[in-house]
């Protein structure tokens, strides 16, 4: 008995032994479980990074992958490729230029003077259409990729010079201002054509003498150019030929310190300042042929800021009444009319006040002179500081050279400030007094005067003289337009439209018909309503 209880009793040992023994495995096992996993955390992670960058390899291979399958594998795929997407790109640059190609729109009074001209710019001499001539009547057709876009026909037209079909003789002549300033004037002059081998003949330094010396006997255009520019850029070059390819004369007028010539006094030009183009005016006159009381004519052309300047400048001569006879015509292009510096939006505000601080360095020694003075000297640091042409204009207005808007258009110095500057300098508030027929012409996306001019339009047609043109497309300075046949660059329209304008005017100053749209009393009493005269008077 006591035997079998003792093997019992052992047999109950064992049994215990048997079940303690996997509850301490058990626990050995969850430890080591745990730990395991603590250790493979960080390798499973690396893993998910590991799978997710091969997902995104294996995205960007498939992407290879559709754009290998899409490549042409051959040298004709790519051919038919690039074909295809040319043909797609002229396509649209085809539909742009049907869409853009439109007749101008014509603003004007309806009086006798512009019924006349009207009549002379759309029909030729028979009273048929002329689809060369009628600049008025004829749609305009703008090249493709250049004329299609306001800013790459600007561009465009500072670099192209134009076509001539002819030779001219061109030199240079240097005039003295009367504060001691020089400019330089650009004469491009034709050569006269003979009918007969019998014909004498005249030497170039024939033609140079009869400029400089007179008499001229052949219409005079004088033509300004626009601001940072001279008469070397592209669309001043192809105006001038555009005028003597007619027979006419062109005279390229640079404003004091532009054109290579070096400024010799620290005033330089401005939109205000009339005094230079009034001089020269005065020197030419002297020269013309004088016939029975009348002289040779002289036509005014300018360029964005040169045509304010003209128009400025027919504004005030016409309200004091001293506008020489020999003026028989004005074309404005490109003008602003209402001058301010909001006007002009970045990044051109920037651009422009970075040609005018260059123009300075370029004059630096004529401003050296003047830098003892301390406001001077502190006005200059302000300019080459300035970011716009704004705060440039408002650094530069109280030292800017001007003069009074009527007779004797005394010369003098300084703006009370920007403001004052831009005011005196806007020709809108002088057109109303113009006497002799002006076209203004000007286009819908011209990046820098659109807005100005379409806000004076109202002041232009208070003027029965005023004949006021605007273009669905050609930039600033720009319009060029297609070929009559085939496609590429061709001409200016602006400027064979200037060219009609003045052989208009020619036709009815030769007729005896230069109809004036003001009598003097009419005269009278719109400069009397002038409010910006009416305190001067």
């Amino acid at each position: 008995m006591n035997e079998q209880k003792s093997h019992e009793g052992g047999v109950m040992q064992q049994v215990k032994a048997v079940n303690t023994t996997p509850n301490v495995s058990k626990k050995k096992t969850n430890q080591s479980i745990s730990s395991n996993r603590s250790r493979e955390a960080p390798s499973s992670n690396m893993g998910r990074k590991n799978k997710s960058n091969s997902t995104r390899g294996t995205n960007g291979s498939n992407k290879l992958t559709m754009l290998e399958g899409i490549a042409p594998q051959s040298n004709f795929g790519w051919f038919a490729l690039l074909s295809s997407i040319s043909s797609a790109l002229l396509y649209n640059e085809i539909r742009l230029q049907r869409r853009l190609t439109c007749p101008p729109l014509v603003y004007c009074q309806n009086t006798p003077m512009m019924q006349k001209i009207r009549n002379l710019l759309s029909h030729d001499s028979k009273g048929t259409k002329h689809s060369k001539q009628s600049f008025l009547a004829r749609d305009i057709k703008p090249s493709l990729f250049i004329g299609t876009r306001g800013t790459v026909a600007s561009i465009a037209a500072y670099l192209l010079h134009g076509i001539s079909h002819y030779q001219h003789y061109s030199f240079r002549e240097i005039m003295t201002m009367t504060d001691g300033a020089t400019v330089a004037i650009d004469w491009l002059v034709p050569y006269p054509k003979y009918t007969s081998s019998i014909d004498l003949r005249i030497c170039e330094k024939q033609l140079k003498a009869n400029i400089l010396y007179g008499p001229i006997d052949l219409p005079v255009v004088m033509i300004l150019h626009g601001i940072n520019n001279d008469t070397g850029f592209g669309y001043m070059k192809s105006l001038m030929n555009s005028v003597a390819d007619r027979g006419w004369i062109a005279c390229g007028m640079n404003f004091r310190g532009c054109g290579g010539q070096k400024l010799s006094t620290p005033r330089g030009y401005n939109a205000a300042y009339t005094g230079d183009l009034r001089t020269v005016i005065q020197k030419i006159e002297t020269r013309l042929k004088k016939n029975a009381g009348e002289c040779t004519p002289i036509f005014l052309v300018g360029n964005s800021l040169g045509a304010n300047l003209i128009t400025k400048y027919l504004g005030e001569e016409g309200f004091s009444g001293t506008l020489p006879k020999c003026i028989k015509g004005g074309i404005s292009l490109g003008n602003p009319l209402r001058i301010n510096s909001g006007n002009v939006k970045f990044p051109f505000n920037v651009l422009l006040g970075a040609g005018v601080k260059r123009t300075v360095l370029q004059s630096w020694k004529a401003f050296r002179d003047m830098s003892s003075c301390l406001h001077f000297g502190n006005a200059i640091r302000q300019v080459m500081l300035s970011k716009t042409i704004g705060e440039l204009d408002d650094a530069f207005a109280p030292y800017l050279i001007r003069n009074d808007p009527q007779h004797p258009f005394t010369t003098r110095v300084g703006y009370t400030d920007g403001e004052d500057y831009w005011r005196d300098a806007s020709s809108n508030r002088y057109i109303q007094h113009v006497t002799v027929p002006l076209l203004i012409l000007s286009a819908l996306d011209d990046f820098l005067v659109v807005n100005p001019a379409l806000q004076s339009l109202s002041r232009c047609l208070e003027n029965p003289n005023v004949l006021v043109v605007k273009t669905k497309c050609g930039g600033h300075l720009g319009w060029q337009e297609a070929p009559a046949e085939g496609y590429g660059i061709g001409k200016s329209w602006a400027h064979d439209a200037t060219c009609d304008f003045i052989d208009a005017a020619l036709q009815m100053t030769a007729n005896g018909k230069e109809y004036k749209a003001r009598e003097n009393v009419n005269v009278i009493e719109s400069l009397y309503a002038s409010k910006h005269f009416q305190s001067k008077l």
